[in-house]
């Protein structure tokens, strides 16, 4: 699917604090950020989308960029996006944002939204690499790979839910 094929819904709900996609473990065999393109179709709504500039492989490593990175925003409160390895291996700096959303993928849609995808060959080699250097991968759902015209509506439902409960 290309990102421009898609029809953008005129007057969304914006959240008042940015979406923060938080990415996973990459390797030379899958060095995606979260759910890329679908960051430039929620920004396209006019969401702001940010995406910390993670490294690699280097557990210790990304802990103090992501830290450095989020020490260097404006911002007190986000809606983080990310996956269920990723949110373990950062809640000790998540505890710090008490006030932030959590979204875990793909555990926080609705089950509609997301059909099985087959895994990739660049994904499973991925899998194995990192399993060499004593880490795992999240599993390939939780990448949000799924390019589909119904989940992308319904993620933006779901940023629209989270602008919705930041009036209450």
């Amino acid at each position: 699917m290309d990102i421009n094929n898609l029809v953008l819904r005129p007057n969304c709900l914006m959240t008042k604090y940015p979406i923060v996609f938080v990415t996973g473990l990459r390797s030379l065999f899958f060095h995606d950020k979260l759910a890329s393109e679908l960051q430039d179709y929620i920004a396209a709504h006019g969401y702001i989308v940010l995406s910390p500039p993670m490294p690699f492989k280097n557990k210790n490593h990304r802990k103090f960029i992501l830290e450095k990175w989020l020490q260097q925003q404006k911002e007190e409160q986000f809606h983080f996006i990310l996956g269920e390895q990723t949110f373990g291996e950062f809640s000790e700096i998540f505890k710090n944002f008490p006030e932030s959303t959590f979204t875990i993928a793909p555990h926080d849609f609705k089950k509609n939204l997301q059909k099985k995808i087959s895994t990739p060959l660049s994904y499973r080699l991925h899998s194995l690499y990192l399993m060499c250097l004593g880490s795992t991968a999240e599993p390939y759902e939780q990448t949000l790979p799924d390019k589909s015209t119904e989940f992308y509506d319904g993620f933006l439902d779901h940023c629209i839910e989270l602008a919705e409960n930041e009036s209450i």
